[in-house]
């Protein structure tokens, strides 16, 4: 068998469909611009939303713990990769996220997929659990429900009243319920409802799951997400430092004893190298930053919110982007392609997003304003938008 003309078969078909992708060589200039193919564009494909990757305080601060502790950790945190600086950061965290305890990942997506595979593969169930899942959650998300001992099923895009008509329809079954939902929908930027996920966690006595991915460092009390608020009700938060962080990492808030069956159930923390002091130096000095930082994220709030607005005053259709995450959904993959080409062109870097990051026919460009855009940048993609578009 010639394997390699299977995966050629396999990529031209994704060609024909307009649905390859492939790695692209950037250099970095700063926080919102990249040199790609000999030009300078201005990036708003990021999400460093608050320009923290390149920051002087933390690159400072990280280099000092670098310089005192070196770089890697050495090991598993089970066998002797757990230091008191993995210890105090998560504390820290659950601090700020209101809850009893915290536990750090590598990442987001790894998160996730730990997180809910462990709990769904797991014995500790007399019944079948039953997953409730919002139709748009991250892919991370889906792969951590496909465990053969759960029975999932998708309500409809924050659709509250389709997932309390599925809840009902279980009403009778003593199996365990889950709802999992984002906080921020990393693809359309709108904000889950999480007081009514809230309510109806209560109302049918079930688990929520709540990714604050895109949420953390941006919204809530001082940055540390929308979880606040119903901290004592929402059974597991997850979230990133890759994000608005501006560093990398993730990590689950939620009881005490929840961590303590991931410590001894969850195979990517009892098998993975612990988080290096490299990482953990750039994660803690975000933690610190993060709730001084008002004025910047006020900022990125407003200029998002002027952009959608000049944006539907001219018919794009940007869904119910409600955040800095605003897509231009266009639908065809090739007329997406063809956007993405002709605002590079005009010194822009946005990537087509296409199947399967979004679900058929709603290839978009997908936004990211940076708090570190100005309005002049702003203006210069909306004006280009707008001319693209009555070219197309």
């Amino acid at each position: 068998m010639n394997f390699n003309q299977l995966f050629l078969n396999s990529l031209s078909d994704l060609k024909r469909k307009n649905l390859y992708r492939e790695l692209r060589v950037l250099k970095r200039i700063n926080s919102i611009k990249i040199k790609y193919n000999n030009k300078n564009l201005l990036n708003f494909s990021s999400n460093d939303y608050l320009g923290l990757s390149n920051n002087e305080i933390m690159k400072k601060e990280t280099i000092k713990i670098i310089n005192k502790y070196g770089i890697g950790s050495g090991s598993s945190r089970l066998v002797s990769g757990n230091y008191n600086f993995h210890e105090n950061i998560e504390v820290e965290l659950a601090k700020h996220k209101k809850t009893e305890s915290a536990i750090i990942f590598s990442t987001g997506y790894l998160a996730n997929y730990s997180i809910l595979s462990s709990i769904f593969n797991s014995n500790i169930f007399k019944k079948d659990p039953i997953v409730f899942s919002d139709k748009l959650n991250h892919q991370c998300i889906y792969e951590g429900c496909k465990s053969n001992k759960i029975k999932f099923i998708r309500f409809h895009h924050n659709d509250m009243n389709h997932l309390e008509h599925l809840l009902k329809n279980y009403r009778l079954k003593k199996n365990p319920k889950f709802i999992l939902s984002e906080s921020v929908f990393s693809m359309d930027g709108d904000f889950a409802d999480i007081e009514n996920l809230v309510n109806l966690k209560k109302k049918y006595n079930s688990f929520l799951f709540l990714d604050e991915a895109h949420a953390t460092g941006i919204y809530g009390k001082n940055g540390f997400g929308l979880s606040l608020k119903y901290s004592n009700e929402i059974d597991c938060v997850t979230g990133t430092f890759s994000k608005a962080f501006g560093s990398f990492g993730a990590y689950v808030a939620c009881s005490k004893n929840l961590k303590s069956f991931l410590i001894n159930k969850c195979p990517s923390i009892i098998y993975s190298t612990a988080i290096p002091f490299s990482l953990l130096a750039s994660i803690y000095s975000g933690i610190k930053l993060i709730p001084k930082l008002k004025n910047r994220r006020k900022k990125l709030i407003k200029n998002s919110f002027n952009f959608r607005e000049m944006l539907k005053k001219e018919n794009f259709n940007i869904g119910n982007s409600q955040t800095n995450i605003i897509p231009i959904i266009i639908g065809d993959s090739k007329k997406t392609i063809l956007y993405s080409k002709k605002l590079e062109k005009n010194g822009f870097y946005i990537i087509p997003i296409r199947y399967p990051s979004v679900p058929p026919n709603s290839s978009r460009l997908r936004i990211s304003i940076s708090s570190c855009h100005s309005e002049k940048n702003i203006k210069k993609l909306f004006n280009s938008l707008k001319l693209i578009k009555n070219i197309i």
